[in-house]
């Protein structure tokens, strides 16, 4: 029953899955390794990767977010992972998660909470409300402008990685058997090195939209 309740499942649905399934287990392995993690030990091997990939990213959200970042960093290392696993899925056989529009749309949305429940933080229910009324005239635009956010984002991560997709399929079926040899530049191509860049831009606008209601106190 459980099986054919899985075949029944579009392919990007059941991608999901295994892609959620595959950072839970992974999640659980670093935890128990990392057990005896100490910040006082010289890091070494997975523990080296790992922490060098936490600076980073915190260097980052601290760069584009000011004092705020503590706040928000474990998001952005969140996205960071889950969004690239997903884009990068594809070498494995799977179809990204993130060709489906519910997923993008999805984190498009967590984005755009997390906009206004920062904005209000930042400026008070007084000072945001004043923000998006600001010019009056201007107000009806405010606020399609601000729900247009997790729309653009939606759609323009789906849409890279959805053509991505499309290309390496049609390869695949015009190229035949010869496919093997052509199609893994391609896949380094559109499933790594896009899967990447997508990846940077969706945190990069998500960072700027989040840092734009800050006012400048928050960045000195």
């Amino acid at each position: 029953m459980i099986i054919d309740f899985y075949k029944s499942l579009s392919p990007s649905t059941q991608s999901i899955i295994w892609v959620t399934l595959f950072l839970l287990i992974v999640i659980i392995l670093l935890r128990i390794m990392l057990r005896d993690y100490s910040a006082d030990k010289p890091a070494k091997g997975i523990t080296l990767i790992l922490e060098s990939f936490v600076k980073m990213m915190n260097g980052f959200t601290k760069e584009m977010l000011g004092k705020r970042w503590r706040a928000l960093a474990p998001y952005f290392i969140s996205l960071a992972i889950y969004i690239f696993v997903a884009n990068i899925s594809g070498l494995f056989g799977f179809t990204p998660p993130t060709v489906s529009l519910s997923v993008t749309f999805a984190l498009g949305m967590v984005t755009f909470f997390l906009i206004q429940i920062f904005g209000i933080k930042a400026n008070g229910v007084k000072g945001y409300v004043k923000d998006l009324c600001s010019p009056v005239v201007m107000t009806p635009m405010n606020i399609i402008s601000e729900i247009s956010v997790p729309i653009s984002l939606g759609v323009r991560l789906f849409g890279n990685i959805l053509s991505g997709s499309i290309i390496s399929i049609l390869l695949y079926s015009f190229l035949g058997w010869f496919a093997v040899f052509i199609t893994p530049p391609v896949h380094a191509l559109f499933d790594v090195l896009f899967g990447f860049i997508q990846t940077f831009i969706f945190l990069m606008l998500t960072a700027v939209n989040i840092g734009n209601k800050f006012s400048e106190n928050d960045f000195e």
